[in-house]
């Protein structure tokens, strides 16, 4: 499960995988640490009738059976979106996309506790798939998100059972864009990011 990611608020470098991210996108999201953790407020991308459209969500939907807020889900597994009612209709009409430079897992090496951070060789951002939802549970209305995970790569299946869903950029529209009454040819795109072409590192940071 990943809870922890370092959100890509570098817009120049941003625009090398989202060609028209703007100057302004990341203004309301959080910047209390480095990285951010569940219900932090998170970049995202969407399309609203076809056009772009960038926005800052809760990074946790919230399930109707929750009986508090620490209930939100972060992470949805990409082999149940088909499967379990809760996120059908998510999958079908509200997908997402979730900007980061790397994310975080645990681990433990001789006892001892650890974070490795994931991230790209070649050094660029990158996108979670995602889905998102409104919700009134514990609060006022607004709009949450939770990222895609699918089975780990070699590298991250080192420490992990599941790693994000990460898209290549040239799969963003297919992911965006694709009709709900198609969405079924989307489980393509559920496979591991290539582990030749991420790196692993032992985070020393605390935030």
């Amino acid at each position: 499960m990943c809870n922890r990611y370092r959100t890509a608020r570098d817009t120049e470098r941003l625009r090398t995988i989202i060609r028209n991210a703007p100057d302004d996108w990341f203004e309301k999201s959080d910047k209390k640490y480095d990285t951010v953790y569940p219900r932090s407020l998170v970049p995202v991308y969407l399309k609203v009738k076809g056009e772009e459209t960038f926005k800052n969500f809760e990074w946790g939907i919230m399930p109707g059976w929750a009986k508090s807020k620490n209930a939100s889900v972060q992470n949805t597994r990409s082999e149940e979106v088909f499967k379990k009612p809760i996120w059908v209709d998510s999958f079908r009409r509200r997908r997402c996309l979730m900007p980061a430079e790397n994310f975080f897992e645990p681990a433990t090496v001789d006892g001892k506790k650890y974070q490795v951070r994931f991230e790209l060789k070649i050094g660029l951002p990158f996108c979670f798939a995602a889905i998102w939802e409104k919700t009134t549970l514990f609060g006022e209305p607004r709009n949450t998100c939770s990222l895609l995970t699918c089975e780990p790569n070699a590298l991250v299946g080192e420490v992990h059972g599941r790693m994000p869903l990460i898209l290549h950029p040239e799969q963003y529209s297919t992911y965006l864009d694709t009709p709900q009454e198609q969405a079924e040819q989307l489980v393509d795109l559920f496979l591991p990011f290539p582990a030749d072409e991420m790196i692993a590192t032992f985070d020393t940071t605390s935030t």
